[in-house]
């Protein structure tokens, strides 16, 4: 089992993610972002922009000082559809320099799949729309940046993991394989269905047939199992496909900032759709 997916996993993974993602240096600044970063941030996503005041952060020095990943920080998106949401971030060490990398997530009203018409400017459907839209601005990080990419892979606070057209796991980071309790025996996830991790199986049987149809999923709350226990969720993912084949997922799976709110359903689960 290879510790980080491929090169050019790794890039897909970044230029299409539906979340925001970047990187910075020791002083906040920008030195990586995906197209959904912009979408969130507008100028504060450029290269060198001071990404903590964009957010509305204060004590980023602190948080580098303490090296500790941080998950669902409160942060403001100014100027945007989607005001507020959430920040992960991890700190590492890569060929002697210091970074930071951000997984941020807009909050909307409702998610996408949902049970009932997503209609408004401020939700999961509606932002998934922006994500992608085309924008001749941004230009897609390429082979150079995949040593950073595979430090965001190992060091930022959020789950990720790729399924392959079958089901199954093809690679999970290290947050992912804590998150559903395989951090002792990681073979014991990675390489099998992911339909073992999902606590309601109606939930990702309907995720199977989406991913298979390139349909996005986003701001979706469901639970995975941890060694049995329900682990309250936040999902957003979505297909590479190409040639109308599915070659995995990119998904990115979030610890819920809200774990008491009701999980969200499927048509499969509303016997009122």
């Amino acid at each position: 089992m290879a510790h980080h997916p491929t090169p050019a996993q790794l890039i897909d993974l970044f230029n299409n993610a539906s979340p925001g993602m970047l990187v910075t240096g020791a002083d906040g600044s920008v030195v990586l972002a995906n197209k959904a970063a912009g979408e969130l941030l507008g100028a504060g996503a450029a290269a060198d922009s001071a990404l903590p005041a964009a957010l509305g952060i204060t004590d980023f020095p602190a948080l580098l000082a303490a090296g500790t990943p941080v998950e669902n920080k409160p942060v403001t998106f100014a100027g945007t559809d989607f005001p507020a949401g959430y920040a992960n971030i991890g700190f590492a060490t890569v060929d002697g320099r210091s970074y930071a990398f951000w997984a941020l997530r807009p909050e909307t009203t409702h998610p996408t799949p949902s049970p009932t018409t997503a209609d408004g400017s401020s939700t999961a459907r509606a932002w998934i729309a922006r994500v992608d839209r085309p924008d001749a601005g941004y230009r897609p990080v390429g082979a150079e940046a995949v040593p950073l990419l595979e430090a965001y892979y190992d060091h930022c606070p959020v789950a990720i993991h790729l399924i392959e057209q079958d089901g199954t796991v093809a690679y999970a980071n290290w947050k992912d394989i804590a998150l559903v309790g395989a951090t002792e025996r990681p073979e014991s996830y990675v390489g099998h269905h992911i339909r073992h991790i999902y606590a309601d199986q109606e939930v990702v049987e309907d995720f199977l047939g989406r991913w298979g149809e390139d349909a996005p999923i986003i701001d979706f709350r469901a639970d995975f199992l941890n060694k049995g226990a329900r682990v309250p969720v936040v999902i957003f993912s979505t297909a590479n496909v190409v040639d109308d084949q599915l070659r995995n997922t990119r998904c990115f799976v979030f610890s819920d900032s809200h774990p008491d709110r009701t999980r969200d359903r499927v048509k499969a689960l509303d016997l009122s759709f």
